[in-house]
């Protein structure tokens, strides 16, 4: 058969004009223009591009499966006779037939900016229909999501929304609650029980697919075939033709996708061996378990929990353990053991257990009858090589069954930066056959030992010199420290070894041996230190909203309306960049980078791209009519490098095709010659060590430091990195840019922050009158400032090329590039000395800070600026000196990120008291409260404080969330329990709301109104998740006297609003709003005009009707500029933000000291917002910031090559550049226990209707978390006897907070820096 059968949302489709590379999301959104599903990652991360694979299995019960799939890495060969399910399958916004997974989910604030939201949808869908017509358990929601992530939400409101379904709701330990300002998880559940007694609908399955038989098929493509053999026979044949590299075999793709797609290792023939039978089998006998090459980990894992018992010597117990995090669940849906296993990676979660339990493989070859047996661990040559020949395919793995008078027992473990779908740091399988030695005494004697390791090795190793040692030696403490060392001295790593790690890889594995010692011991019914050692059962996640009741003047302002674009969201079709329909003509690009950093071109080839069909164009410098080098916040940068890259990722030039294929092959094959030149300054210390920095050193001060250390009681000094933060949006950058012959127009469509920014630059470049570019920007998939000065450069470098080639061009950033290139948030060294009396009152603070900047300005600077006006946090330092220095360095240039500087000065804040209560041993909260601002206050910057609230919300909060009592709780908890430590931490925050130029505070809006009485507004903010749109329709309406649903937002446009600020520091609410409000005052007087005595109950309809007759003026521009401030002036210690909003967080977590492995058990936070514009959607954006806080400040790290520390990366390259290397928090990192509460009776005259920003400031309180994860480092330090203040750098990661947990292991491998550890990473 030479062509494809299958259905899409119940339409047949029958291709046999298809090509084998194409994936099944390129086809649903390039083909059938379905645009729903997105593209996030290209790796099956993200799970943006979820969409269901529904297939008949047939047999007694008339099964249909269904499964979740990424349809980025799917082929589209490989749905053949299924029905493919995209969230427009399950219902539109436009026909009103919304699916209930859908409704839910935007009834029940679960999107945001919405580019996650029909993978979310979708996975929810697949959970719904995974369960047969039964309701899904609690616990089948926790797992549902762990292929999805969300930059946005802060995952609560998901799986609030997901929860509503779920049949045991009484799982969750929380009450209803009593108060009608307060909504818990309980409640939402509770509220729609009824609905649930419904069927929950489903697409109907085609019957014609009932009737589908599988064929063999071979699909011709023009540069890979595609095989699909459906017998283990016609397979061997295959393999046995093309033997080696003439072909792969491909199960899942999960693997082959990522080789084509990062590697460039192409295969010229792909079989498919999904409908081999023999492959499928998993059996039973009495000696051993059978499991096919075949199986897909979900099936796999469906039938361990059937064989799991008392007589498969515990190694389905131990498989199933691992993959209980294993990937991800559409992961787990395609991919095959045998995959894992021919795949071979040296960090394999999987192949350790295997080669514990003994595994052997069975391999088949065509030529030969006889089949060949080998052992796993003999099987592994090296990284990703395997002793098998190009003929062979594997078919089934053994697991022995030993029966035995003897105890057998094998357990698996494993560590990674984060819980759901992430390889690990390092993986285990221990296997241990104990004999009893000594009936009185309970000794056991080992017999034979097992221990195999992932991630310690170039391939999965054994340990097997420190097994035959063991042999014979008595199962005891003192054996398992000989062991510790045997396994060391047998796995040595250097500094070369990829992945880095060194001390925490080989502290691991002693963990991890001390772990399965432990769990041996229990099972013996031996004596244990500490029985939490053995496992943690996370509790189902629930959360709890405080909203205060909204104004009664007020109708709309004020409560909590849903996201206008919501139900958009949840079936796909809200429209972004990548999803505009292509106009004629139109060309795809791709950037051409720089591979070197700091290297000057000598020559650039361009001779083989120009080969690939399809190729059109090669741009660079010389091709720019206007002016090569940019300016305003670009003012050192150019738009393509004309002589010396500075960085890896500086755009060289752009390689224009007719399709986006040929413009990425042909991206790849231009040749460019550098000179070296040198020194390639890379880090803050190098910077510091070369003077290599962007201008003079600023400073501030207040009052006499120098005096206040002399007269001090008490001094301490210290340093500390913060290390940077990916923005991670959802939705890459794009751009589409339309050149025109009429009167030289230029049109772009894109995603950005700053449309008045580009449109100037773009003229400039262009060499036009500003009035010539239009930018449109429709709603942008998240940016938390990654999307203002950033997303010029690759923006304009299109513009050239479109009006050289006079087509339209598109770009569409693939995510490894987009992490690359566009900069990150500035990682931070801050060095400070603080003064302090006896009681722990502050006398002074002097400290310094440096940035790395990258290669560029950019935002540095301002960054760094606002980082010293937020230093002292909450806190009065009567005597401060701040200096700071941006580091000019050769990656690329780090740019604005959500808190722009306030987190990594708070952090250091935050340091200083800590280390302050540490020193004099007193609690740190009660050294917060000593050092509070009043009211009254004046900051070090000359700011008086007024409406300064943060005194009262520590006294609320800390009597809501119990702090006090939980304190005493956790100190016994901890005395109770020695592996795991808990730590509870309460900060406050102030951040400063307001634009430090005077020029920034200014916005505009225009508002119509049509004769039917609908309203268009537009104003000059950019909608990207935040709800800013939302919240603008709201004040309309309350103006104009209509309904909400009268009014719309279509777009920001530089046509219809000039001169627009960048939609960023939380302001953009304020300042629109107002603008928006003064537009529509103008309207409504107009109106009011026409209301006299006999129609003082007209329409709005009619009203609008009668003032198009009268000849009323039915459009209105408004304006607004902030009053009352200034620009700053650090010269003059002068800065003034137009007010603060405040906060603060109680964060709770426990901590597996043996691993660093945490949970956030519960979180309080309590936020000044004024009188809300929206509670919920500021409820949405306290949690989603909070939780990107989280990330920042414990689990998100930039890793870069340099010359010291990551030696095993080229300098200046960014290793951690996709979702498989850089890791966001995920749905299993949301607080167990999320309490969000808005301060009550707060107004604020200085913004519209008494609101306040808050978009940034819930970031900050992430570092909550940091120190409560401190306080329980420290106190397993004090436990082994190292009662010493200790450094702890950010990010908190797994690896910083075991190795701060120093112990016997940790000494092993550090003896000589065992206390602290230096500060590694990348800074």
């Amino acid at each position: 058969m030479n062509c494809l059968s299958f259905y899409v949302n119940g339409k047949e489709i029958i291709d046999g004009n298809i090509e084998p590379e194409w994936t099944l999301l390129w086809y649903l959104r390039n083909k059938l223009r379905l645009t729903g599903s997105k593209l996030g990652c290209g790796e099956g991360g993200c799970g943006a591009c979820t969409v269901l694979i529904s297939r008949y299995i047939g047999g007694e019960s008339d099964e249909i499966e269904h499964r979740t799939i990424n349809a980025c890495l799917a082929p589209l060969c490989s749905v053949d006779g299924c029905h493919v399910i995209t969230v427009e399958g399950l219902g539109s916004a436009d026909k009103s037939n919304l699916h209930k997974a859908q409704t839910r989910l935007a009834e029940l604030s679960g999107s945001q900016c919405g580019f996650c939201t029909p993978g979310m949808v979708m996975s929810l869908y697949g959970t719904l229909t995974s369960k047969n017509d039964l309701l899904p358990t609690m616990q089948d929601i926790e797992e549902a999501f762990d292929g999805n992530l969300c930059r946005c939400t802060g995952y609560r409101p998901i799986l609030d929304a997901a929860k509503t379904f779920a049949s045991d709701i009484d799982k969750i330990h929380y009450e209803k609650s009593s108060s009608s300002t307060t909504s818990t998880t309980m409640d939402k559940c509770l509220s729609y029980v009824q609905k649930n007694s419904l069927k929950i609908d489903q697409v109907e399955f085609p019957s014609k697919l009932r009737n589908y038989i599988p064929q063999s098929i071979h699909i011709k493509g023009s540069s890979i075939d595609w095989y699909r053999p459906i017998s283990l026979n016609e397979l061997l044949h295959l393999r046995h033709t093309y033997p080696g590299d003439q072909s792969k075999l491909v199960f899942g793709n999960t693997t082959v996708q990522i080789e084509r797609k990062f590697q460039q290792i192409n295969y010229p023939r792909l079989i498919a061996i999904t409908h081999i039978k023999e492959l499928q089998e998993i059996k039973r006998t009495k000696d051993s378990i059978y499991l096919g090459a075949g199986v897909t980990f979900t099936r796999l894992k469906a039938k361990l929990i059937e064989l799991n018992d008392n007589n498969n010597n515990g190694f389905c117990q131990a498989l199933l353990d691992q993959l209980k995090h294993f990937a991800s669940t559409q992961i787990r849906n395609v991919a095959s053991l045998g995959g894992n296993i021919i795949a071979a990676s040296p960090i394999s979660d999987i192949n350790p257990v295997l080669v514990a339990a003994d595994a052997t493989l069975e391999l088949h070859r065509a030529d030969n009858t006889k089949v060949r047996h080998i052992s796993l661990c003999d099987f592994f040559l090296g990284d990703r090589r395997v002793s098998m020949a190009d003929y062979e395919i594997l078919v089934g793995i053994h697991i022995p069954l030993v029966k035995s008078s003897n105890k057998y027992f094998l357990r698996s473990y494993k560590q990674a930066s984060r819980r759901d779908d992430s390889k690990g740091i390092v993986s285990a399988g221990f296997k241990v056959q104990l004999e009893q030695s000594n009936l009185v005494n309970d000794q056991w004697k080992i017999v034979s030992a097992c221990f195999s390791f992932g991630g310690m090795a170039s391939k999965t190793i054994q340990a097997i010199n420190t097994q035959q040692q063991l042999i014979g030696l008595s199962w005891t403490k003192e054996t398992i420290n000989k062991t510790c060392e045997l396994l060391l001295k047998e796995m040595p790593l250097d500094e070369l070894s990829l992945g880095g790690q060194l001390e925490y890889r080989r502290t691991l594995v002693q963990s991890f041996l001390f772990k399965f010692y432990s769990y041996v011991c229990n099972e013996l019914h031996q004596p244990l230190i500490d029985s939490s050692i053995l496992s943690y059962h996370r509790p189902i996640s629930h959360g709890q909203q405080t909203i205060p009741e909204q104004p009664q003047s007020q109708k709309f302002v004020g409560s909590s309306l849903p996201h206008r674009s919501a139900y958009l969201h949840t079936t796909g079709e809200a429209i972004y960049v990548d999803d505009m329909s292509f106009l004629f003509n139109t060309l795809h690009a791709a950037l051409v980078l720089s591979t070197k950093p700091n290297a000057r071109i000598k020559h650039i080839d361009i001779d083989d791209a120009s080969k690939v069909p399809g190729f059109v164009s090669f741009v660079n410098y010389l091709d720019v009519p206007g002016s090569n080098k940019t300016n305003g916040i670009l003012s050192d940068e150019e738009v393509f490098v004309s002589s010396v890259a500075l960085c890896i990722g500086a755009i060289i030039g752009v390689v224009v095709c007719e399709t986006e294929h040929a413009a990425q092959i042909a991206s790849n094959l231009i040749k460019i010659d550098y000179e070296l030149l040198s020194p390639t300054i890379l880090t803050i210390e190098d910077a510091i060590n070369h003077q290599s920095y962007f201008g003079d050193e600023i400073c501030l001060q207040k009052g006499d430091v120098e005096k206040s250390f002399v007269d001090a009681e008490h001094t301490l000094e210290d340093t500390i990195y913060i290390g940077g933060q990916e923005h991670f949006y959802m939705e890459t950058h794009s751009c589409i840019v339309i050149p025109s012959h009429d009167d030289k127009e230029i049109t772009l469509y894109l995603g950005t922050q700053s449309a008045s920014a580009i449109q100037e630059l773009t003229a400039l470049v262009l060499g036009r009158d500003v009035s010539h570019i239009t930018c449109h920007v429709k709603r942008v998939g998240g940016a938390f400032g990654g999307k203002e000065s950033r997303s010029f450069p690759y923006c304009l470098a299109i513009a050239v090329a479109a009006v050289k080639i006079n087509r339209p061009v598109r770009l569409n950033l693939e995510r490894h590039v987009d992490i690359s290139i566009t900069g990150h948030r500035h990682p931070y060294k801050i060095k400070y000395k603080v003064a302090f009396t006896n009681e722990g009152h502050f006398l002074g603070l002097d400290i310094q800070m440096w940035n790395n900047g990258g290669c560029t300005l950019d935002a540095s600077r301002a960054v760094m600026e606002l980082s010293m006006l937020h230093v002292g946090n909450t806190y009065q330092f009567p005597n401060i000196k701040i200096r700071g220095r941006v580091c000019k360095t050769h990656i690329p240039s780090n740019t604005a990120f959500r808190g722009f500087g306030g987190p990594q000065a708070m952090l250091a804040c935050e340091t200083v008291v800590e280390h302050v209560a540490a020193y004099l041993k007193r609690d740190s909260f009660t050294i917060r409260r000593l050092n509070l601002f009043k009211e009254g206050d004046t900051t070090h910057y000359g700011q008086i404080l007024e409406l300064w609230n943060v005194p009262r919300i520590l006294d609320e909060l800390s009597k809501s969330s119990d702090f006090i009592q939980r304190q005493t709780n956790v100190d016994e908890f901890n005395h109770q329990n020695t592996y795991r430590k808990r730590g509870i931490s309460l900060i406050p925050v102030k951040f400063g709301i307001g634009g430090l130029f005077k020029c920034f505070n200014q916005a505009g809006a225009l508002v119509h109104i049509y004769t039917d009485g609908s309203v268009i507004v537009t104003h000059g903010g950019v909608e990207v998740g935040q709800g800013l749109h939302t919240k603008m329709i709201s004040i309309a309406a309350e103006v104009l006297g209509c309904s909400i649903d009268k009014i719309r937002i279509s777009e920001t446009a530089t046509d219809k609003v000039p001169n627009m600020s960048a939609t960023g520091g939380s302001v953009s609410s304020d300042l629109n709003g107002m603008a928006v409000k003064h537009a529509c005052e103008q309207l409504r007087q107009r109106l009011d005009t026409l209301i006299v005595d006999n129609n003082v109950n007209i329409s709005w309809e009619d009203l609008v009707k009668q003032a198009y007759l009268t000849r009323l003026d039915l459009c209105a521009r408004g304006f607004y500029a902030t009053p009352n401030i200034f620009d700053y002036d650090f010269t003059k210690n002068q800065a003034a933000y137009n007010y603060f909003t405040q906060g603060a967080a109680v964060t709770e977590v426990e901590l597996d000291v043996l691993t660093g492995d945490w949970h956030l058990l519960r979180v309080d936070i309590l936020m000044d917002v004024g009188s809300s514009l929206n509670p919920q959607i500021d409820v949405g954006q306290i949690e989603g910031s909070f939780m990107q806080g989280i990330g920042l400040y414990t689990m998100e790290e930039l890793i870069w090559g340099d010359h010291t520390q990551n030696k095993w990366i080229q300098p200046g390259q960014l290793y951690t550049c996709g979702v498989d290397t850089y890791k966001i928090p995920s749905f299993n990192d949301v607080p167990i226990d999320f309490r969000v509460s808005l301060l009550s009776d707060s107004l604020n005259p200085r913004a519209i209707y008494s609101s306040k920003g808050i978009g940034e400031p819930p970031l900050l309180l992430g570092s909550s978390a940091f120190f409560a994860l401190k306080q329980a480092c420290m106190a397993y330090r004090e436990q082994q006897g190292l009662s010493d203040y200790f450094t702890l750098h950010s990010p908190a990661t797994v690896e910083r907070l075991r190795m701060a947990c120093t112990d016997e292991f940790t000494r092993r491998v550090c003896p000589d820096e065992y206390e602290t550890l230096p500060p590694r990473g990348s800074y």
